[in-house]
């Protein structure tokens, strides 16, 4: 939800590294609330909040600037109005130390970032040009320390208009069944785009496709040159089998050779028969872990004992991980395909079950069916967490949009038509001499580090 009490209010607090502007400070007035004015260079250091948040399309939007700074005017004005603007001494005194330790931490980042040689001398000289950097962009201290006034009496107008307000169990489960049935519509049928946003890009699923498993497994690292030989062999066999399909006959001795062989004499073609030798060639080199893993687990020894022990796999070493374990799908994209045959291979059939040695790309598998991973719709406490979040924002939005439209008629409010129309025909004639400009010049930038 993008309220107005964010666009008003907590953009204008976001300004930190965003006032750079495109020309000097104005001090033409673009509007008054009561008499107090709204100037251009306000409009100015908004203007960059906006356009990263997305609320316009472009730094010409002078008429959307002004409007949120009205209605941020105005509820300044009411937040003095009642009051909500007078702190204690004690709450003055937390919000300055909390102003230093921002303010610290800004010129910090600053020496961190540009700093070539610590030394002493290097570090005074960049603390000097941090402080003259921040304060060409109005940002100090005092600003920071404003700020948190202003934001402490926002938020004692949200709770004033909140009235204690609280989601019930009921909106709760309204909202989890409406968006989880997206979710559900999305997923159901369609693992691959599941794991992707899940497992890649960190979307957090309400809903969780059916048949998943979790489970564990010991990892064991062959030599290396065994690995390499069995994958060479397996590669050269694929292709070998892709271009007998492509050309529907069959290989001849001078077709195919094991990739990288010693002599440029012709090779005899690959055979299944040599892929499964080296194969088991892998597994005969660890048959004396895997043995003692399975003699120890049949003696009634714990499968996360035996991990810790021989596994080589550092997922495993995860407290969490090892609890939860790997979710797994007939259907995964995302892991070892020997790796997903494994966990759903014939004798795996019950949780508790362990499989046989399972070859992968990164070594040898054993497996064991820890348990099915619940499907469907699945409510935690994050995603309630989340919901309720969302339903304060929608309330609040509602409250505050309710509470503007009744203060807007108490105030005078007034908009210098021409000023705003002269402002954005300036800025869209630089713009238009920006996008004229050759690309490849170089620009200074005037950003902090960070932002």
């Amino acid at each position: 939800m993008k309220k107005w009490i964010a666009a008003c209010l907590s953009l204008m607090l976001a300004l930190v590294g965003l006032v750079a502007l495109a020309q000097p400070a104005q001090d033409v007035v673009l509007a008054t609330v009561n008499d107090e004015p709204i100037y251009q260079k306000d409009a100015d250091q908004l203007i960059p909040a906006l356009l990263s948040y997305q609320y316009i399309q472009n730094a010409a939007d002078y008429a959307t600037a002004v409007d949120y700074l009205v209605r941020q005017k105005i509820l300044t004005l009411k937040i003095e109005e009642m009051k909500f603007d007078e702190f204690t001494d004690e709450e003055k005194a937390a919000f300055e130390a909390d102003a230093q330790t921002e303010w610290d931490n800004a010129l910090a980042e600053y020496v961190n970032y540009y700093l070539s040689e610590d030394t002493e001398e290097a570090r005074a000289k960049l603390l000097e040009q941090a402080e003259e950097f921040y304060a060409s962009q109005g940002y100090s201290k005092q600003m920071i320390y404003d700020n948190m006034l202003l934001r402490a009496g926002s938020e004692r107008m949200s709770e004033y208009l909140l009235a204690g307000y609280e989601p019930t169990q009921e909106e709760i489960d309204e909202v989890f069944q409406s968006v989880g049935a997206n979710y559900q519509q999305k997923y159901e049928n369609n693992i691959a785009d599941y794991e992707f946003m899940t497992q890649y890009y960190g979307e957090q699923s309400w809903y969780t496709p059916a048949g998943y498993r979790a489970v564990i497994h010991i990892l064991i690292r062959p030599e290396q040159a065994l690995m390499d030989e069995w994958s060479a062999l397996q590669a050269a066999y694929e292709e070998q089998q892709s271009l007998q399909d492509a050309e529907g006959t069959e290989p001849d001795a001078d077709s195919t050779a094991v990739p990288d062989a010693p002599t440029s004499e012709p090779q005899p073609p690959v055979t299944l028969e040599m892929v499964e030798q080296a194969k088991q060639n892998i597994l005969d080199s660890v048959k004396e872990k895997t043995d003692a893993i399975y003699a120890r687990l049949q003696a009634g020894e714990a499968f996360e004992t035996l991990i810790d022990e021989y596994g080589e796999d550092p997922g495993m070493k995860d407290e969490k991980m090892l609890q939860e374990g790997y979710k797994v799908h007939a259907s995964s994209v995302l892991w070892d395909p020997a790796f997903t045959q494994g966990t759903f291979a014939d004798n795996m059939v019950n949780v508790g079950d362990v499989s046989s040695p399972v070859l992968g790309t990164h070594g040898v598998h054993i497996i064991k069916y820890m348990r099915d991973v619940p499907s469907g719709l699945i409510m935690t406490d994050a995603i309630r967490e989340e919901i309720a979040e969302y339903l304060v924002t929608v309330k609040e939005n509602n409250v505050y949009a309710e509470a503007y439209a009744q203060w807007e008629p108490t105030f005078t409010v007034v908009k210098m038509q021409e000023a705003i129309d002269a402002a954005t025909q300036q800025a869209n004639a630089r713009l238009t001499e920006t996008e004229g400009m050759d690309e490849t010049a170089p620009v200074e930038s005037t950003q902090a580090p960070g932002n």
